[in-house]
């Protein structure tokens, strides 16, 4: 009987330590999943159609990693900023710890005041940087005034090559909602100043010189469009400016349109950005001149790279920073017919 009982014994014992283990491993696996969920927030990819392939890249570099990725996009809009707040929401409360964010209006990701309520929550800037907010703790970008001195850059040898005395030039810039636009904006400055200050050698014969004057209401074609017929406004029939910085090939691409709609037929050198497959064959088609490929999947991997560091608590190295974040920049190249 003794034995019976020492036996029975025995036998819950072991079963008792079975199932402990058990049910510790399963702790263990829902903790170790937990703890690679990813939520990735971008624009939709209508406006901008490397959006779209920022996703794709995005997907591909997250599941080599393991992570348990979460994508959510939205429209390029005043609704979309709205709505993307909301996702960031639903992400959060879903228990995710680790986002990567590109914002379609920082501002309105700062006015939620979301990051502050949960300081456990790790978030990567991809692409756009979110300022004044003390709560991001990387960002995976371009050097964004790098790609503005490259494109005036591009703008001057032009200039220079043709021994001209003078040149006109216009300026089509990004919306406000993107902190990137501004940053074009002033390292293009810094190069185009000079020549375009009263008496210089670059004139923007409609007279808009300054951001405020020459940010578009959104990266779109449309937007591109109409800035363009702006600024023609200040031209004779059938004339346009020698030179037109557009920040990206959505406003090269309006700016084609608004040019062709008014007759002309010889395009003048016109900038870019983003390596679209409109802009690759624009380029070659000799009616937009260059544009900037910003190597998205460098940045996807940059970006993927950061989260796996601040998942395995292990050092990320950077060697640059915005607004005091730190940062790690891919690789930017220009783009002309010659390239592809």
């Amino acid at each position: 009987m003794k034995n019976r009982i020492f036996l029975l014994l025995a036998t819950i014992m072991i079963c008792g330590a079975m199932m402990t283990g058990l049910t510790s491993c399963s702790d263990s696996d829902d903790n170790n999943n937990n703890q690679k969920k990813v939520a990735v927030l971008l624009p939709d990819g209508v406006n901008l159609a490397r959006w779209a392939t920022d996703k794709a890249n995005l997907e591909a570099v997250m599941a080599s990693y393991g992570f348990q990725a979460t994508f959510y996009v939205a429209p390029e809009s005043p609704e979309g900023a709205v709505q993307q707040v909301e996702q960031l929401r639903n992400a959060i409360n879903d228990g995710v710890k680790y986002i990567v964010l590109t914002a379609i209006d920082y501002k309105k990701i700062n006015e939620s005041g979301l990051l502050e309520q949960h300081p456990d929550v790790k978030v990567v800037c991809h692409d756009r940087m979110i300022l004044n907010n003390p709560r991001i703790a990387y960002v995976s970008s371009s050097d964004l005034k790098e790609i503005g001195r490259t494109q005036a850059q591009f703008l001057l040898n032009h200039f220079h090559s043709t021994g001209a005395a003078s040149m006109t030039i216009e300026i089509l810039e990004g919306p406000q909602t993107d902190v990137n636009a501004k940053d074009y904006y002033d390292g293009a400055m810094e190069l185009l100043g000079k020549y375009i200050a009263d008496g210089g050698k670059l004139e923007v014969q409609s007279g808009k010189k300054e951001y405020n004057q020459v940010k578009a209401d959104s990266w779109g074609v449309a937007d591109g469009k109409k800035a363009m017929q702006d600024r023609l406004t200040a031209y004779s029939t059938g004339d346009c400016p020698d030179m037109i910085l557009a920040a990206n090939d959505n406003l090269a691409q309006g700016a084609i349109e608004a040019l062709k709609e008014a007759g002309i037929t010889t395009m003048p050198v016109i900038t870019g950005q983003d390596n679209t497959a409109v802009a690759q064959t624009n380029i070659n088609n000799g009616w937009q001149t260059m544009t900037i490929d910003k190597n998205l999947r460098d940045m996807a991997y940059n970006t993927a790279m950061i989260v796996n560091g601040l998942i395995s608590n292990s050092p990320v190295r950077t060697s640059q920073s915005i607004s005091g974040i730190p940062a790690i920049y891919s690789k930017i190249t220009v783009m002309t017919k010659d390239s592809y």
